[in-house]
């Protein structure tokens, strides 16, 4: 990579295919009252259209790290930002009813199963460990942008010249990085020392535990997190919210999300928090906004949706910097299962609460994730224990 500066080029490079990958799943979402209208989508069709994303991604994860493997970074992240592109014009000019969007939210799916390994690949390549977990919250935090682009879209683009367009519009994005693309990443991935290889060896026996717990508290805080990102622009409507206003505060809220992955890498870069501990407070901040968005007031609703994104929703990358610190040198397999358990909950939540949302009031819904996410804090505790004896070692 031709640049004075790698870290902070991988780092965009990794945080913008990411984008490109998860933003399909996340517009159809902050879209979903226009998509209700034009193609008769209920909440529970929204559900399953967003299971499909996390669905075919959980489906994929674990082949994805292979193939990433040998398509090289350049070739991995073009196929990338091509699913991604596909799905976003497929939406845009190919989807008269709700049903066709499982197709094209699979692909994206398929998109960003491949995005996770190359991204994560790239950063582990190019950035030094002494500013890697602020490098992995940045790339995270481009879940969250994604979000805010699709809360932003909705009186921008939505509301204004048609739901279509915004697709479009973020499929010009997707398209305008494939120059980029070519340009900066190099046609071959670079050669990995023996060293630094993974070893190919099972998970030693006493890491299984704590990436047990951990993957357990990643599909509970996976879960509730992609209720909020999947139900919130919906139910701010009913909560009394008019559409433009119900987008803008998914915005504001995604921003908050965004903010705090990276704050808590820095953080953990300079030895403040970088323990499951941390990620066990968050998701049980998180829980709280969720209260707050059951309680159906608007003020409640919009503060507790903010909240349920900074603290529920961020923190993710710190995850990825936990498993890598205590499963090193076995990172590559520890991630794969902490990953399916974050895709599985991906996957599972949306179904459940699509069918919630349209069948009770949506406090019930709002109120039942909370659980959700009290038990993920106590599964991150538990994973919190587990890593406190890992690395005390034997």
């Amino acid at each position: 990579m031709n640049s004075s500066r790698p870290g902070r080029r991988a780092t965009g490079i990794a945080a913008l295919t990411t984008v490109v990958a998860v933003l399909p799943a996340f517009l159809v979402g902050g879209l979903a009252v226009q998509l209700e209208g034009d193609l008769g989508m209920s909440a529970a069709a929204l559900g399953i259209c967003v299971a499909s994303f996390w669905g075919m991604s959980a489906l994929l994860s674990a082949p994805a790290g292979f193939v990433a493997t040998s398509l090289g970074f350049r070739n991995g992240m073009l196929i990338t930002v091509g699913l991604g592109l596909t799905a976003m014009l497929g939406i845009a000019a190919f989807t008269p009813h709700w049903p066709l969007l499982i197709l094209w939210l699979s692909i994206a799916g398929a998109a960003n199963a491949l995005s996770h390994p190359l991204s994560n690949g790239l950063i582990v390549s190019q950035v030094g460990t002494h500013n890697r977990a602020f490098a992995f919250g940045l790339k995270q935090a481009a879940i969250p942008s994604a979000t805010l682009a699709a809360g932003v879209s909705v009186p921008l683009f939505a509301l204004t010249i048609g739901w279509q367009w915004t697709f479009v519009a973020t499929a010009l994005l997707a398209a305008a990085m494939v120059p980029v693309l070519l340009r900066v990443l190099p046609r071959k991935a670079p050669s990995t020392p023996k060293a630094a290889r993974t070893p190919r060896k099972p998970l030693p026996k006493r890491l299984r535990p704590f990436l047990l717990a951990t993957a357990v508290a990643g599909a509970l805080g996976s879960g509730q997190a992609n209720v909020v990102g999947a139900f919130t622009v919906a139910s701010a409507v009913e909560t009394g919210f008019n559409p433009a206003a119900a987008g803008l505060l998914l915005g504001a809220a995604s921003a908050a999300g965004v903010l705090a992955r990276p704050l808590v890498g820095m953080l953990a870069d300079r030895g403040i928090g970088g323990s499951m501990a941390t990620v066990a407070m968050m998701i049980g901040g998180g829980c709280l906004g969720l209260v707050g968005m059951a309680s159906g007031h608007p003020v409640a609703y919009g503060v507790g949706a903010g909240v349920a994104f900074g603290l529920g929703w961020g923190w993710n990358g710190l995850v990825h910097y936990v498993v890598s610190h205590t499963a090193h040198p076995f990172t590559a397999q520890a991630t794969g299962v902490i990953q399916t358990g974050t895709y599985v909950g991906g996957t599972v939540a949306p179904l459940v609460f699509g069918l919630l949302f349209a069948t009770y009031d949506d406090s019930i819904g709002w109120s039942i994730a909370a659980v959700v996410a009290a038990a993920g804090a106590i599964a991150a505790a538990v994973a919190f224990r587990l890593e406190r004896g890992l690395r005390a070692g034997p």
